[in-house]
């Protein structure tokens, strides 16, 4: 349980590498690794390893998450990542990431215009990396 348990933080300790940009809590990685012992309490073999992989290697979780999705992979990585958020976005250090506070209908545009473009690219390198990886 503890080679587990040392799994699933540098899990969490990379997946919050690659969203946020601030010191992971404590009190988070205790809850990320109890959260996945409820949620999945055995892995399959094959998806064990891709998460693995893809902290080992660091691997863009977000890209590969994205791919995954688009070809009806596994959800694991999904929930894992959404258990991540579930635990920041209640916490006021990270209200910012979550909640826009400037106002401006120019600005919002050109974020959503370079966000449909980041997700092409997200998506184009999630699919390379799951067919590099064999992730599916």
């Amino acid at each position: 349980m503890a080679d587990d348990r040392t799994a699933l933080e540098s899990e969490v300790r990379h997946f919050h590498a690659l969203f946020f940009r601030r010191p992971l809590p404590g009190s988070v990685v205790d809850r990320y690794v109890a959260a996945n012992h409820l949620c999945f309490p055995a892995l399959d073999p094959k998806t064990r390893e891709m998460v693995q992989t893809i902290v080992a290697r660091r691997l863009d979780a977000e890209a590969i998450e994205l791919a995954l999705r688009v070809r009806k992979g596994s959800r694991v990585l999904t929930r894992k990542i959404q258990i991540l958020f579930y635990l920041v976005e209640v916490r006021s250090e990270y209200y910012a990431y979550f909640i826009n506070q400037v106002p401006g209908w120019w600005r919002a545009v050109l974020r959503l215009f370079g966000a449909v473009v980041r997700t092409g690219w997200k998506c184009a390198k999630g699919l390379y990396l799951v067919w590099r990886y064999d992730f599916v």
